[in-house]
């Protein structure tokens, strides 16, 4: 027996009990943060994209974060403490997200960031253990995204280069480089190296109630230079010359920020009226309907399908992980592999 138990009697043997029960208690309350012991998931989520998510995501997705923990999980589950928070707590937040008739795409985005606070909870020793890693979220179906083929692009760039000069220089430049919208529209004639046939993309434009501005890159390989052809270098330079056109019209009445899309006065476009334009143009010409950002889909499909390694339209399309190329272009991979082999059987077959 343990010399510190000796007791003279029954009452101070039961107090050295307690005495070691306490002594315990405080080397488990250890492993525990007590000044955020009774913190609720709403001031755990306060804390959260202050002290750690303000810095780490670009503006736009930081406001989508906010904005999902704002409408979907904060006035459900925002009251709870967290240390409170257990798997079939969690299981019943997320069975009733389903029954909603959220898509199971939606369903998993809004535990992607529960999950992630949570694991801060972790980190920051509220909770020893993060509770949402056991329990079932809904199996997401797998987006099948649309393209044109080449046919229909350059079905589009025909009809536009008489319609609208100024979108088909935009979707043009798209279908040719994979740049997200708003790398699209923040291009500035100095990050054209027309000698070397290389597009510098190291911005984003976004408009939000503030107006308009430039942000840094979605992520670090979103910062990329992408070598360009020859016909997209010598289309580039004549819309340069048609823009000139139009600055020397309106001399000072435009407003040059050396871009290389803008409106007829040199300001930033705002991107949903170039989305109206560019469905009124898809319906008017006659391809299919796809979205904007199908164009950028468009050539990465096309560049896998002309021969161009996975490694290279990740770099191109400023993936951080080849993965996220790969899965997004599964279906594009499995034919080129369909007719690799064949292109081998018929070789070693001759």
């Amino acid at each position: 027996m343990n010399p510190s138990f000796k007791a003279d009697g029954k009452k101070e043997a039961y107090q050295k009990v307690l005495d070691a029960i306490e002594e315990i208690k405080k080397k488990d309350k250890g492993k525990i943060n007590v000044d955020l012991e009774g913190i609720t998931v709403k001031q755990l989520f306060g804390k959260w994209f202050e002290l750690v998510m303000k810095r780490k995501l670009k503006e736009t997705t930081f406001r989508e974060y906010t904005n999902c923990a704002k409408n979907r999980i904060i006035p459900v589950i925002g009251d709870y403490k967290v240390s409170q928070l257990n798997s079939i707590i969690l299981q019943k937040y997320i069975n009733e997200l389903s029954d909603d008739g959220l898509s199971p795409r939606y369903v998993e985005y809004i535990s992607t960031i529960l999950y992630g606070a949570l694991e801060q909870a972790r980190k920051w020793k509220v909770i020893p253990a993060n509770p949402l890693i056991d329990v079932e979220k809904p199996r997401p179906r797998r987006v099948e995204f649309k393209t044109w083929t080449v046919e229909e692009m350059y079905r589009f760039l025909e009809f536009t280069k008489l319609s609208n000069y100024r979108l088909y220089h935009i979707v043009n430049t798209a279908l040719k480089t994979g740049c997200r919208r708003g790398e699209l529209l923040s291009l500035k004639w100095s990050d054209l190296d027309e000698e070397n046939g290389y597009l510098r993309v190291e911005r984003s434009l976004v408009y939000d109630k503030g107006g308009y501005r430039f942000s840094t890159s979605k992520t670090q390989a979103s910062t990329r230079d992408i070598k360009i052809g020859e016909s997209l270098v010598k289309e580039l330079k004549e819309w340069k010359a048609h823009q000139n056109k139009m600055k020397m019209a309106l001399r000072k009445s435009y407003n040059d920020e050396g871009l290389i899309f803008t409106t007829q006065t040199g300001k930033p476009i705002y991107p949903r009226g170039m989305l109206a334009e560019f469905n009124k143009a898809t319906r008017e010409a006659e391809v299919p309907q796809i979205r904007f950002h199908d164009l950028r889909h468009t050539h990465a499909t096309i560049c896998l399908e002309s021969g161009m390694s996975l490694k290279e339209v990740q770099e191109r399309l400023g993936h951080s992980s080849i993965k996220t190329t790969g899965d997004v272009y599964a279906h594009v991979t499995k034919n080129m592999k369909e007719k690799s082999i064949k292109k081998l059987e018929a070789y070693i077959n001759k």
